[in-house]
């Protein structure tokens, strides 16, 4: 997956890069009244061409990296959100609980959801001291 950014700064070989994320709305704020902010992403990566601030430079990184990540972040909390809410409604028949099986099932599944972003967290702290996520930075535009 190859994305362009611009050089913020240097510190040695390593270059802070600042990448603009992208939305379906196109980020063009003014137009859609939304008042949403462009915001990006920076990232520390070794400066192997010799790009200088305020360059524009196209940074890879591993597709299958990302795909793993983007998996972990989004399927991983809607599949705990699905096993604690099917669950909540054998577990409320279980328990005898008196209010509703539904809001007792929905609040299960709340529950696992925000246990699993839990666990998402610690994986993102793993990948980020364990360096898996490596950035390469592949020309100067």
């Amino acid at each position: 997956m190859e994305k362009i950014g611009r050089i913020i700064s240097t510190n040695g070989n390593v270059a802070k890069i600042e990448i603009l994320r992208t939305s379906a709305c196109g980020e063009k704020c003014s137009s859609c009244k939304v008042g949403c902010s462009k915001t990006g992403m920076y990232i520390d990566v070794e400066n192997t061409v010799g790009a200088t601030p305020s360059q524009f430079v196209k940074v890879k990184v591993e597709t299958k990296i990302v795909m793993k990540v983007a998996f972990l972040v989004y399927i991983v909390p809607l599949f705990m959100l699905i096993v604690g809410i099917v669950s909540g409604s054998y577990i409320h028949q279980l328990l005898g609980v008196t209010f509703s099986a539904e809001l007792f099932s929905f609040l299960l599944g709340m529950i696992f959801m925000g246990l699993s972003y839990g666990v998402v967290r610690k994986f993102d702290q793993i990948y980020k001291s364990k360096e898996k996520i490596k950035y390469e930075i592949i020309k100067i535009l």
